[in-house]
């Protein structure tokens, strides 16, 4: 045996458990990094769309909005008004995050509306549909003047 391999041998004697705890954690680490789940956008500016009330929409201004609209009910029941339920499909919130239904999201061309009767449901799948890199994503609410029913008093 060369000298060469007797080190190297030495070498991985020596730090193999730390290699082996180190080398797994550093693969995980790329691997989530580089999956489809993680979060793509800043924050900070989804924070200010949403206090602006820029992300907000009735069901009064959906016919000035251009594109083709995907109108997601999140309720288990469809409470939709009777004008919307045409147009809109039934997603209960709890299977927005399936891989296909995620994928059919992200890749809809067009504005992608979001309905709940519960506006911190629709709040939260806006903000993390947002987080993953899904764009040109409103929360549809029954309130004419856009106002946010979560912060009145």
């Amino acid at each position: 045996m060369s000298f060469k391999k007797i080190a190297a041998a030495g070498i991985i004697k020596q730090y193999g458990v730390v290699l082996a705890i180190i080398l797994p954690i550093m693969v995980l680490i790329l691997f989530r990094s580089i999956g489809p789940y993680h979060f793509k956008s800043d924050v900070k500016k989804q924070v200010e769309t949403s206090f602006l009330h820029s992300n907000v929409i009735s069901f009064d201004q959906i016919n000035g909005i251009q594109g083709n609209k995907l109108i997601i009910n999140l309720n288990r029941e469809s409470s939709l008004p009777v004008g919307t339920k045409n147009t809109a499909i039934d997603i209960p919130a709890d299977s927005v995050l399936n891989k296909s239904i995620l994928k059919n999201i992200i890749s809809h061309k067009g504005p992608v509306l979001l309905y709940a009767d519960d506006l911190a449901l629709t709040s939260r799948m806006w903000m993390i549909l947002s987080q993953l890199g899904c764009s040109n994503i409103f929360i549809l609410t029954k309130d004419p003047d856009n106002e946010n029913p979560v912060n009145q008093n």
